[in-house]
């Protein structure tokens, strides 16, 4: 998956995901939309790790890689396994204290360690 280009609001998530999965943009837009607001806003922390991990299309548009649109289904089903834990009230720390936003920003590092590691590479 790449991050479109041509079909962009912001920047250009929805759109790469949508023509990765071969649906209607508006419609992926909606629904992130949709499950913000439901999250409270923790579809807004996985809109933009996706936004950093995903690179931009090119203008002479290269091929999607499989593996790329694997690590993007992974994270949101991370992103909603994180957001149901704490709906159930199971991130929560020893003495009380609430581990949501600890483990957000600890993703947030991850990605942002893997994206340097990936960006060497290259």
């Amino acid at each position: 998956m790449v991050r479109s280009f041509s079909d962009r609001v912001f920047g250009g998530v929805c759109g790469g995901l949508a023509a990765s999965l071969r649906i209607n943009s508006w419609l992926v837009r909606v629904l992130f939309a949709a499950l913000t607001i439901a999250s409270l806003g923790a579809f807004l922390i996985l809109y933009l790790l996706l936004w950093w991990i995903t690179p931009q299309e090119s203008v002479s548009g290269r091929r999607v890689r499989s593996l790329s649109l694997l690590i993007v289904f992974l994270l949101i089903a991370l992103m909603i396994g994180v957001w149901i834990a704490r709906e159930q009230m199971l991130l929560v720390g020893p003495s009380g204290e609430p581990l949501f936003w600890p483990i957000m920003l600890t993703a947030l590092a991850a990605v942002f360690f893997l994206r340097q590691l990936v960006g060497r590479r290259a």
